[in-house]
């Protein structure tokens, strides 16, 4: 009897966060109200109007801003068959990942607290280290924390879960 294979979709492609485009338009809508407001008879005193049409047209350039970065967000990963290719830490074939796994920060400043949470990936083999700070510091982030590529599941379009299952799929398909 054979074990069916994981059902994998042929190229899967995880984009950046919509939340910073969105965040951008209501901003540019608020001061674009806020400019409305300045130029009205009802404001409390009258500004400058250069100063009011100066805001009104820089509000509207970011609402028209913030939609075209949402629908031209960039990828921040692209699940093929065969490899995981990262914006940030290159191509990697399926069957080079020894773990991947969810980690959570939690941090606690006065009396707020905050959590960040990252999918983080250790590889069967080192990558070979990069010339300059920048390898360094790459190297010097793999020996404390014991992964050799950290996303932080912010840049996702997803959470952290459905990419690590997709990518336990594949792996699974590659191997198997």
């Amino acid at each position: 009897m054979e074990t069916a294979k994981p059902k994998v979709s042929p190229v899967l492609e995880i984009r950046f966060s919509p939340v910073y485009a969105w965040l951008l338009m209501g901003a540019g809508a608020v001061f674009f109200l806020l400019s409305l407001l300045f130029a009205s008879p009802i404001g409390a005193r009258r500004m400058n109007t250069a100063f009011d049409l100066f805001l009104a047209v820089l509000s509207l350039a970011a609402i028209v801003g913030g939609n075209y970065w949402r629908h031209h967000r960039h990828v921040v990963a692209r699940l093929t068959p065969r490899q995981l290719i990262l914006r940030r830490g290159g191509a990697v074939n399926w069957t080079d990942i020894a773990q991947i796994d969810k980690k959570e920060i939690h941090v606690r400043y006065r009396a707020s607290m905050g959590d960040s949470e990252y999918v983080c990936v250790k590889l069967k083999s080192k990558r070979p280290v990069e010339p300059g700070l920048a390898g360094l510091l790459l190297t010097l982030k793999s020996r404390l924390t014991g992964y050799d590529i950290i996303v932080p599941a912010t840049e996702l379009s997803c959470s952290a879960e459905f990419f690590i299952a997709e990518c336990r799929k594949r792996m699974a398909a590659a191997t198997g």
